[in-house]
């Protein structure tokens, strides 16, 4: 219990400190700001705003900590959840649909973490033709027109019921953040990731499959931005050509934001969750302000650098 209790401590005395103080003054500023940010309805449209690039950015923080990159996360969305809509359209069951896009994700992954460690592709330029192909997938299959009428009551409620009064897709989410975050600091599979993106070299001379974990480890993205495609399907009712577009940006920005080192080593499971929120925060505050088109994205890009700075600073200071 206490080796528990003791790895968890850290979260609240030495991870995210400047993440969490962005994120605790942008909640009050936007409290001032606007009558309508505490409402009810707005923090329940707040929350779902965050959920699906959450669970994408869980993926992109493993494959970060490892020292690669992972540029086809959004494509892999679009076209998993297109392939279990396409199934419902011609009668698979739901579950056999669902299940289906969970592989598919999986085996996109695979095969990335396959071409990166055997053909020796650079991860960047390996998703980044992913990235390609899963979209044009996606094009082919919607034949450029969205697929409609196949959500049922039962695959609605993934992404659009309540539970206890709270967005199904909340709940989903938080257990994705538990599984990874059990996954990430307590079991074997989380200490090598961390240890190959320290370094390579001396984690493969200590025994450790530096193959196998990259590999695993854009299979566990290519998995998790499935689910993320999944429900943002049955968020939307239809599948979209360009569905998942950008995401990679925002799961990227996310997982850096909340901590996570673009050069391996580092990465923070409670910090993507700070920085998924944060990116929503942005974007909900940005809406309810009315901000001009032209402002947004120059307004977004300066309150990511402060907060990547000011969590930096923290750190350094920490260490």
């Amino acid at each position: 219990m206490s080796t528990i209790t003791n790895k968890l401590l850290p979260i609240f005395h030495r991870e995210g400190i400047g993440v969490s103080m962005i994120l605790i003054l942008l909640f009050l500023f936007l409290s001032v700001s606007s009558p309508y940010f505490l409402t009810a309805e707005n923090l329940s449209n707040l929350l779902l705003q965050s959920v699906f690039i959450l669970i994408v950015a869980f993926g992109t923080m493993f494959v970060l900590t490892m020292g690669g990159i992972d540029l086809s996360v959004g494509s892999i969305l679009g076209l998993c959840g297109g392939v279990s809509g396409w199934l419902m359209v011609h009668g698979t069951n739901m579950w056999l649909a669902i299940l289906a896009g969970l592989a598919l994700g999986t085996l996109i992954g695979l095969f990335n973490g396959i071409i990166i460690t055997r053909l020796r592709i650079s991860p960047f330029l390996a998703t980044f033709a992913m990235l390609y192909i899963a979209r044009g997938l996606l094009f082919l299959l919607t034949s450029k027109e969205p697929i409609r009428n196949f959500a049922s009551q039962e695959f609605k409620f993934i992404a659009q019921g309540y539970v206890l009064g709270i967005p199904s897709p909340v709940w989903i989410a938080l257990i994705i953040f538990l599984l990874c975050y059990f996954l990430f600091s307590f079991t074997k599979f989380g200490r090598f990731v961390v240890a190959v993106g320290s370094n390579k070299e001396a984690a493969h001379l200590s025994g450790i499959s530096t193959n196998n974990i990259n590999i695993r480890v854009y299979a566990l993205s290519g998995l998790l931005a499935a689910a993320s495609g999944i429900m943002l399907t049955s968020r939307l009712t239809s599948v979209q050509p360009l569905m998942g577009t950008n995401y990679e940006l925002d799961a990227i920005s996310a997982a850096v934001i909340g901590g996570t080192s673009m050069f391996g080593g580092k990465g923070s499971v409670v910090g993507v969750a700070v920085g998924s929120t944060i990116l929503a925060l942005i974007s909900n505050g940005l809406d309810l302000l009315s901000v001009n088109q032209f402002y947004r994205l120059i307004i977004t890009g300066l309150i990511i650098l402060i907060a990547v700075g000011a969590e930096r600073m923290t750190s350094s200071r920490a260490d």
